[in-house]
């Protein structure tokens, strides 16, 4: 499935929830206009989805997280003049993917993090000083392991990370392979 990071601008309507009784109503915690980047993403990728219609794409509806199935295209889409002065017209309905919608994964154990906690130590005293400890939920901070570094440095964050790996699987540290080579 293809997603395109696609917006809404502010304020637009939501459409009346059907109620129980079969009457409808506003949603609450809203005076009819979209509200988060999460709702206004995905009142944009449904005004993008409708524009595109008029303009003679038959695409399907966004899902429920604003995802739109553009497998039938292919490929061709990206080369495809009519579709890219549609993309021209319908530009206005471009918000950025929000975080929240990111697949996360699944979560860590207590444990799995106690591992991450041990590793982020182990690295630190076997030649990499400036590995990150995980967050509180066990994921690695952004940004921190794409540091350019020297080939000493990249030689010495090799051999920890050969030392270090088993401590991610709650095994004792091992010795490192001198034969190998940095792959980052």
């Amino acid at each position: 499935m293809v997603t395109l990071a696609l917006s809404a601008c502010g304020g637009a309507e939501v459409p009346a929830v059907a109620t129980a009784d079969g009457s409808s109503a506003q949603p609450t915690g809203s005076a009819g206009a979209v509200s988060g980047p999460v709702a206004q993403y995905i009142e944009g990728q449904r005004q993008w989805v409708n524009c595109l219609r008029k303009e003679g794409f038959d695409l399907p509806d966004p899902d429920a997280k604003g995802h739109v199935d553009l497998s039938q295209f292919g490929g061709s889409r990206k080369t495809d003049p009519k579709w890219l002065a549609a993309q021209t017209k319908c530009k206005d309905f471009n918000l950025p993917f929000p975080g929240e919608l990111e697949d996360k994964g699944p979560s860590l154990t207590a444990e799995q993090i106690g591992h991450r906690r041990e590793y982020a130590k182990c690295m630190r005293a076997n030649g990499s000083p400036d590995s990150p400890d995980p967050a509180p939920d066990g994921g690695w901070p952004e940004g921190g392991m794409g540091v350019e570094l020297t080939p000493q440095e990249q030689a010495a964050k090799l051999r920890a990370m050969q030392i270090c790996a088993p401590v991610l699987d709650g095994r004792p540290k091992t010795t490192p392979n001198p034969k190998a080579t940095f792959q980052g």
